[in-house]
């Protein structure tokens, strides 16, 4: 990852040909997994396919149309970086929309699309994009971008009032194109359903992918002896310690405190080593992110 984050450093273009890449990809799995089955995804999208549904309008100018004045925005107010990879996506997205619709329906590529013959296939569609859209989300926001729609809406909010909590917004957003999904496919709960479904999907994975996998513990230990309670630390569980000097208020003992972050996965065996030390005993806390330039030796 580090290498990969160097890579881009030295050729930012780099980074739109990926954005580029990413929503052309999501154009095409739009139209195998989403238009075929009747139902919208949640966001400014969602708007898009239900009005395609009614209108049949592609989703490919409405989209670019939809983010336009947020766009124009966002290139004077955010960090022009961000707006120009914001617009990569959105002209890529839109334009191979449109290109892919008419490629399909010019050469009858339609066996190509997804089209559920019941509610479980159904539900496997909505699963299926959000799974798709829960990886693509991620690496976009990594590479200093977004797929725009709510995302920039929300970026647009937090620079002018930073402490009002967006997420009420984005809420009512999803909450609305799920509740106008019933009575735009034939009042229908299915679509809703799907609609739901497929925002979990996708909100787990990006979460999961954004945050999980930057997460970890914090452990805390007291002890009094904290050069072998360290020292095998570091070769058990290939973790680094900080000593910070401590005296019990009860005792007036004085010991060391070690600091410690490890992975989930080495609880079990951090609780082990503090184990075998008489009179040593730790806390864990969940810790979110870990930041910093770290270097193995």
């Amino acid at each position: 990852m580090k290498n990969i984050s160097k890579m881009i450093n030295r050729a930012p273009w780099i980074s739109y040909v990926i954005i580029t890449f990413l929503a052309a990809i999501d154009a095409l799995v739009s139209i195998i997994l989403i238009y075929p089955n009747n139902f919208a995804p949640v966001g400014i999208q969602g708007f898009t396919v239900m009005i395609q549904h009614l209108l049949g309008i592609s989703v490919g100018y409405l989209y670019v149309f939809v983010n336009a004045p947020m766009l124009i925005a966002a290139f004077f107010v955010l960090k022009k970086s961000y707006s120009f990879k914001n617009l990569s996506y959105i002209l890529s997205f839109s334009v191979m929309t449109v290109l892919f619709q008419k490629i399909i329906s010019h050469f009858d590529l339609s066996f190509l699309e997804y089209r559920a013959q019941s509610e479980e296939q159904a539900i496997i569609a909505a699963v299926g994009y959000g799974a798709f859209f829960g990886v693509l989300y991620p690496i976009a926001v990594w590479l200093g971008g977004s797929t725009g729609g709510t995302d920039i809406l929300a970026a647009l909010i937090n620079r002018f009032k930073p402490n009002f909590n967006t997420v009420w917004v984005l809420f009512s957003i999803n909450a609305g194109v799920a509740a106008m999904s019933y009575f735009v496919y034939g009042r229908r709960a299915l679509p809703v359903i799907l609609s739901i479904l497929s925002s979990l999907v996708s909100g787990f994975i990006s979460d999961y992918m954004l945050k999980g996998a930057m997460s970890g513990l914090k452990f805390e230990i007291v002890t009094n002896k904290p050069t072998e309670l360290s020292a095998e630390i570091m070769e058990r569980l290939d973790r680094g310690c900080t000593e910070i000097p401590a005296r019990g208020m009860y005792s007036g003992a004085e010991n060391s405190m070690l600091v410690c972050v490890i992975g989930k996965k080495q609880r079990v065996e951090m609780e082990k080593i503090i184990s075998k030390y008489e009179g040593s005993f730790g806390f864990c806390t969940p810790v979110k992110s870990i930041y910093g330039y770290f270097q193995r030796y």
